[in-house]
């Protein structure tokens, strides 16, 4: 039989998509799962790693369903997952502890003393700060959600585990290994260890950064391109999948790399807004651009050629997910949230909302900062609240990009716009009328992540010759034009918003 499919996995924070593409880059079939977020203690975030397997396993079974014959017909499959998490493993590929997610911050006090000194400035030590910007370009972040510290409170609060500790892995790369056998990560998820040398003809772990924390380099993986097989599916990952045993099985992205590519263009330097649980702004950029004051940086791209610019917060579907709780809504109902927020007529003293419900990244590294509303009256009900906190997260995107486009070089250029929340019509105008340009929304943007990692697969499986080809493959989508009027309402919005960190940044509730 042809073998003429893909099959890509995208592992988020809440649920697994996973997709059939076509050659033609079209999705002959799709599904999703989701699987459970632990929050034992504030500040702590743990997942198990055997959730997102069973997980796994339920979309494939969805999708033979869907397509009979498919398990014959896939040529490769890729992987993208959240990033920034670390499972240790023993020998076998066991897990030793549940999974220190992204959203993990209990190893802030570890990051701020990994980072800083007698003599800080924003929170890093300036000799620490230059090691790391010649050595990555950048830093990691001090909210303690960056693998670099979660090894380190590992080490010190799980010390009966560390003999056994083979290999710490982020997320894609635990999947991997249970897939492949093999203990492999991609350039980019290397690099957001911030335990890796991102100079050209380096692209390896930094000996220098391991000593850092006193880390034995044989506790991590192997380094790849997204495009390089990691192996084939062994026998045991192929009967609990119900797939083709030796079916290849490409290294893989993170999720910021595989959006990029789902979104399509990256070679040209596409800007790509994704909205899931947090969001990120990314475009493809020829040399690594840094700026620590506000958190935005690079990753080495997926191919390890060229670098990847982004800025990440850490709030944007969560809130749509925390609003539609508060209001009463049926579990899922995200539409019945839109059509709450479009019943509402906007005045000049709408209440306004500050999504920093998990702290924030971009462009203020605080973890401890926490959202809320201003301006609620007597009068304020479930459509105003619904409204302000969509707009709360589309001025926060601004917020961020007024750094990221000086970083970028390309001020107004159209945005596309990918992930779950891009399915809400009424936010992607909303988007075009805070940042003021174009917004288009990409087809399935909800699956972006999980084209990304299948167009991956498809390169590794040789369909195309890379990775820029492959995602010329991307149709174009809707487009939203910003509105003079509305946009000139949200520049005075965004005055009053942008002045309310500062002014409150001191305040912390006892």
């Amino acid at each position: 039989m042809v073998a003429d499919l893909v099959l890509g996995f995208d592992f988020g924070t809440s649920a697994v998509k996973a997709a059939l593409l076509r050659r033609d880059g079209a999705i002959a079939a799709h599904a999703e799962r989701s699987y459970p977020l632990h929050l034992p203690q504030p500040g702590w975030a743990e997942q198990a790693p055997q959730d997102w397997e069973r997980a796994m396993q339920v979309v494939v079974a969805d999708l033979i369903k869907a397509i009979p014959d498919a398990a014959a017909r896939v040529a490769a499959i890729g992987l993208s997952a959240q990033m920034g998490g670390v499972i240790p493993v023993d020998a076998e590929g066991t897990v030793l502890h549940p999974a220190l997610i992204w959203l993990d911050t209990r190893s802030a006090a570890v990051a701020r003393e990994i980072a800083g000194g007698k003599l800080s400035v924003a929170g890093y030590e300036p000799l620490k700060l230059a090691r790391w910007l010649w050595l990555t370009g950048g830093a990691p972040s001090l909210s303690g959600k960056d693998a670099i510290s979660k090894i380190v409170w590992l080490n010190r609060n799980r010390a009966e585990l560390w003999p056994r500790v083979h290999k710490l892995l982020d997320v894609k790369d635990y999947l991997l290994a249970r897939c492949t056998g093999r203990f492999v990560t991609s350039y980019d998820c290397a690099h957001l260890t911030w335990l890796f040398d991102a100079r050209n003809g380096r692209r390896s772990w930094s000996a220098q950064l391991l000593r850092v924390i006193g880390l034995d380099r044989a506790l991590l993986p192997d380094i790849a391109r997204a495009t390089d097989l990691a192996g084939g599916l062994t026998a045991r990952a192929a009967s609990a999948l119900g797939l083709r045993q030796g079916t290849p099985v490409s290294v893989g992205a993170g999720d910021v790399a595989a959006a990029a590519i789902g979104a399509g263009d990256p070679g040209g330097g596409a800007l790509h807004l994704y909205l899931g649980t947090s969001a990120w702004l990314a475009a493809r950029v020829p040399r690594s651009r840094v700026d620590p004051r506000t958190g935005i940086g690079c990753l080495t791209s997926a191919d390890g050629d060229g670098f990847l610019l982004i800025a990440t917060q850490e709030n944007a579907g969560s809130c749509l997910e925390w609003g539609r709780k508060l209001l009463g809504l049926a579990e899922g109902d995200f539409s019945g949230f839109e059509a709450t927020a479009r019943r509402f007529e906007p005045t000049p003293h709408v209440a306004m909302f500050f999504p920093w419900l998990a702290g924030e990244r971009v462009p203020v590294d605080d973890p401890r900062i926490r959202g809320g509303f201003a301006g609620l009256s007597l009068a304020s009900g479930p459509e105003e609240i619904a409204f302000a906190i969509h707009e709360g997260v589309a001025l926060n995107v601004r917020w961020a990009m007024r750094s990221f486009d000086r970083l970028s070089g390309r001020p107004a250029q159209r945005l596309r716009l990918v992930g779950g929340g891009a399915r809400n019509l009424f936010w992607a105008q909303m988007f075009a009328d805070v940042l003021g340009r174009e917004i288009e929304v990409m087809e399935a943007p909800e699956y972006c992540g999980t084209r990304g990692a299948a167009l991956i697969a498809a390169v590794a499986a040789g369909w195309h010759a890379n990775l820029d080809s492959a995602a010329a493959m991307i149709a174009a989508g809707r487009i939203f034009l910003p509105d003079a009027t509305a946009s000139s309402h949200y520049d005075r919005r965004f005055a009053a918003y942008a002045g309310y960190y500062p002014r409150l940044r001191g305040w912390r509730l006892p």
